[in-house]
């Protein structure tokens, strides 16, 4: 069976069994259970789901699948040592951030994957733990209680997220590149920060960015591949709180689209027409689409292998 909801307004349903079989559907994540498992409440909404007093918010650009395992039905008084949490996590790759919450302020976790501990993060003021994972296939997720944290409940701040690229734009790596930017605060002291690249194939990359304050991801090779990107930034505190910006959207046209307006057209020859016999400097200027600092006849051929293309998907 499964239960689908896409509601901005959450849904709440009271004394429920759930059987293997069922699935609930939130955005792009599927939950199931491997035996049946009896809850005193379920709320799903949009981009989140909660079994009794613990939630799944899920930051994932892959379809992935939760299958819950066991959830303590007294997470608030878990004795130290004692699990609190456990589920499967399956999807094909990229870096999924696992934001939970229903857990005491100030409270120290460990988390296992497969019987390695991978984290240790702490709740925060609203009672969420936040980590990470990048390895997968099917992978069994571990929590723990560990006793009361330092106190440090507050999550990093992350702002001022920005790009800039060369000018021109160009997709050849000895001329074009393309800075990432940000800036993280935190009370006590921030930790890492990384960036999440979503690629025009659908691969991932995940970098650390580095700075202190204000963090940078400065690449004249990551953006090389012509098409519509997508990226966003996790960061977090030496507390293991942790943060996750908004997503970013910017695209890299191919050097043949040099009005970058999706496709190679007649309106590219002419630009080509304007600055014809022109010279500068190697990257100077798109319509030197072959980057040898003069606009010529071979300049018009790389157009015409690409006449009538498109490369906005």
């Amino acid at each position: 069976m499964l239960v689908l909801l896409a509601s901005i307004v959450s849904f709440k349903v009271t004394a429920v069994i759930v059987n293997p079989g069922t699935y609930f559907s939130v955005g792009n994540e599927t939950y199931t259970v491997n035996q049946s498992m009896d809850f005193e409440s379920i709320t799903i909404a949009s981009s989140y789901i909660i079994f009794n007093d613990t939630g799944f918010y899920i930051s994932s650009n892959s379809d992935i699948t939760i299958t819950l395992v066991y959830i303590n039905d007294n997470v608030a008084n878990a004795g130290n040592g004692e699990k609190v949490l456990e589920f499967y996590g399956n999807t094909s790759s990229g870096t999924i951030w696992f934001n939970l919450s229903g857990f005491p302020a100030s409270n120290n976790y460990t988390v296992n994957r497969s019987g390695s501990s991978i984290a240790s993060p702490t709740a925060n003021g609203s009672g969420f733990i936040s980590f990470a994972n990048s390895v997968w296939s099917s992978q069994l997720f571990e929590i723990f209680q560990q006793g009361t944290g330092s106190g440090d409940t507050s999550s990093p701040v992350i702002s001022g997220v920005s790009n800039a690229d060369s000018d021109p734009l160009d997709t050849n790596s000895s001329f074009g590149w393309v800075n990432i930017t940000c800036d993280v605060s935190d009370d006590v002291g921030v930790g890492t920060v990384a960036l999440n690249i979503t690629n025009p194939d659908g691969s991932y990359n995940n970098v650390s960015m580095n700075g202190i304050n204000s963090y940078y991801y400065d690449s004249s090779t990551a953006f090389s591949t012509h098409g519509n990107y997508s990226y966003f930034i996790w960061a977090n505190d030496t507390s293991d709180n942790a943060d996750v910006s908004s997503s970013y959207y910017f695209s890299m046209p191919p050097n043949w689209d040099i009005n970058n307006d999706g496709s190679c057209s007649v309106f590219d020859y002419v630009l080509i027409s304007n600055h014809y016999n022109e010279t500068g400097d190697p990257g100077w200027i798109r319509e030197d689409v072959d980057n040898n600092g003069q606009v010529k006849v071979f300049d018009l051929v790389l157009l015409s292998e690409h006449y009538g293309e498109m490369w906005w998907v």
